[in-house]
């Protein structure tokens, strides 16, 4: 198994995405907030044996608020072991009250919004006045993001996702319909932006040196977008 990280110290990447993405949410965080981790599912990323122990340290935030909730529409969320409380979403409902969360985290949750209107709607009602949206999301025009929508339905997209993500046991359609700048501005009109591409080390190259260097040389080469991610952080 090729692993270019594995000579490093803390064996993780100078690009990380996840050390990333979770550094800057740790920053808003303190004892009095209240967390909601919409689309956690059972946590893969907490029961991941291989997974970078650093990178889960980071990610692991339930000691450092008040309230941590798990909340997805499948049923396997309640079996996540990484929040204080897990709940199931029914009729497109959160079972939280009105201005009830400080902080909503949206881990690889924007791109299967079918209807955004509707998903905006609910965290709007959930989250308090102040309270803000952290995302992390492919870009609409990321490679995989369109690959993915070219193979959405099939089984070779099915495959390659057990291929690359072997820990997951269920896999959801994506949309993109909540990943470009644009389309953030349009549906969160109403909320202070912090808005920016982050190009990552490659993610998927089947654990394999060759493929690994292919997907390096197109992150350098191609724009930001094509090998990006979007982050995002959404002040009501």
């Amino acid at each position: 198994m090729f692993d270019p990280f594995k000579n490093l110290p803390g064996k993780f990447s100078t690009n990380d995405g996840t050390i990333d993405f979770y550094l800057r949410v740790r920053s808003l965080l303190n004892k009095k907030k209240v967390v909601l981790d919409l689309g956690a599912v059972e946590g893969n990323w907490f029961n991941d044996k291989k997974n970078n122990k650093l990178r889960k340290s980071i990610q692991f935030l339930k000691n450092d608020v008040k309230k941590f909730y798990s909340v997805d529409i499948d049923k396997a969320v309640l079996k996540n072991k990484s929040s204080h409380q897990n709940l199931l979403i029914k009729n497109n409902l959160i079972p939280l009250k009105n201005s009830s969360v400080d902080i909503i985290i949206c881990d690889w949750v924007f791109e299967h919004i079918e209807s955004p209107y509707l998903f905006i709607k609910e965290i709007n009602r959930v989250l308090k006045k102040g309270g803000t949206i952290c995302s992390r999301t492919p870009h609409k025009y990321n490679y995989f993001s369109l690959v993915s929508n070219i193979l959405e339905g099939s089984s070779i997209k099915d495959i390659l996702l057990k291929k690359i993500q072997p820990g997951r046991k269920e896999y959801f359609k994506s949309f993109y319909k909540l990943n470009t700048k644009k389309e953030i501005n349009i549906y969160f009109k109403k909320y202070s932006k912090k808005i920016f591409i982050f190009t990552p080390d490659p993610a998927y190259y089947f654990d394999l040196k060759i493929f690994y260097f292919f997907f390096q040389i197109i992150h350098l080469v191609f724009p930001k977008f094509f090998s990006g991610i979007l982050i995002c952080f959404l002040k009501k």
